[in-house]
C-alpha cells in the first residue's frame, strides 16, 4: 500500500544519501531497502538471524587479526548482533511465526556470537595470559552458554514465553562486552576482572532463577519515580558517554532481574511449603 511505498522511498533516499559519505558501500546501500523489506516479512525472518551471524563472524575476524585496537570494535559488532537478536524475537512474537527451524537457527547464532566469539575476544584480551586458569574459564563459559541455549530450546514451547530460566546468554555476553568497552574507554587496566565476571555469569546462566524479559520487567509496582530517574540517567549516559551507559544498562537489568528472580523463587518455594500438594515448577 501507500505507507509501504512511502517507507521504501524514504529508505532509498537515505541509502542514496549514505552513498555520498560511504561510496565503497554504494551498491549495498542502494539494495539495502529492498533486502531489509524482504527479510522482515514472516517468510524470511531468518534473514535477521543471518545479520546476527554476519556480525559475529565479522567480530571474529577483527579479533583474529591480533590488533588490540580492534577489540573494542569487535565488541561493538557483537552488541549490534544483540540488537538484531532483540528485533528477531519481537518480529517472531509480532508475526507469531516461531518454528523449530527458527528456534534452532536462533540458538546457533546466539552460541556463535555470545558464546564462542565473546569468549575468544575475552581470551585474547586477558584469558590467554592466565594459562590454565584462563582456559578453564573459557571452557566453563562456552559450555554453560551451550547448556543455557539447549535448555531454552526444550522449554521454548512450555515456560519461556514471557520469562527466562537462567540468565539469557545475550545478557551475559552483554555484561562482558560492555565491560570490555568501558575498560578500554577509561584506560584503568581492569582486565583481570573479566575472568571473575565470566565465572559469575556462567553460574547465573545455568541457575533456575527466572529472569523477566524486557517487556515483562516490572518497574512500576514499587518506587516508580526512582526507576524513572534511573532510566533517564541511563538514557542520558547512553547518549553522552555510551561506553559507560551501556555497561550501566546491562548491570541494571542484571541486578533488577536477579532481584525479581530470587524473589519469585522464594515465593514459589513458600507456596509449595504452605501447600505441599501443589507441584513446584522446575527448570
Amino acid at each position: 500500500g501507500r505507507p509501504g511505498r512511502l517507507r521504501g522511498a524514504l529508505l532509498r533516499v537515505l541509502a542514496i544519501a549514505g552513498t555520498a559519505a560511504f561510496p565503497v558501500y554504494a551498491g549495498l546501500a542502494l539494495l539495502a531497502p529492498g533486502i531489509i523489506g524482504l527479510l522482515l516479512t514472516p517468510q524470511y525472518m531468518s534473514g535477521v538471524t543471518v545479520f546476527r551471524v554476519f556480525c559475529g563472524v565479522y567480530a571474529l575476524t577483527l579479533v583474529l587479526r591480533g590488533d588490540p585496537h580492534l577489540y573494542t570494535r569487535a565488541a561493538w559488532f557483537l552488541l549490534l548482533a544483540m540488537i538484531f537478536d532483540f528485533i528477531d524475537g519481537q518480529l517472531a512474537r509480532f508475526y507469531k511465526a516461531t518454528s523449530r527451524f527458527g528456534v534452532e537457527f536462533d540458538s546457533l547464532a546466539d552460541f556463535l556470537s555470545f558464546g564462542v566469539v565473546t569468549t575468544i575476544l575475552a581470551y585474547r584480551i586477558v584469558l590467554q595470559d592466565l594459562k590454565g586458569f584462563g582456559i578453564g574459564v573459557a571452557f566453563l563459559y562456552i559450555v554453560f552458554c551451550a547448556l543455557r541455549l539447549a535448555r531454552f530450546n526444550i522449554q521454548v514451547n512450555k515456560e519461556e514465553k514471557t520469562d527466562f530460566k537462567g540468565l539469557p546468554s545475550p545478557v551475559a555476553a552483554g555484561v562482558v562486552l560492555s565491560f570490555i568497552i568501558f575498560n578500554d574507554h577509561i584506560q584503568l587496566g581492569w582486565e583481570m576482572v573479566i575472568p571473575f565476571i565470566m565465572i559469575v555469569l556462567s553460574s547465573l546462566m545455568v541457575t533456575s532463577i527466572t529472569y523477566p524479559t524486557l517487556l515483562t520487567l516490572d518497574l512500576r509496582k514499587k518506587q516508580p519515580f526512582i526507576y524513572l530517574v534511573a532510566i533517564v540517567l541511563i538514557l542520558g549516559l547512553l547518549i553522552v558517554v555510551p561506553q559507560v551507559g551501556i555497561l550501566l544498562a546491562f548491570i541494571s537489568y542484571l541486578s533488577q532481574g536477579l532481584y525479581q528472580g530470587i524473589r519469585l523463587e522464594f515465593r514459589e518455594r513458600r507456596k509449595v511449603a504452605d501447600h505441599p500438594a501443589l507441584p513446584r515448577k522446575t527448570g
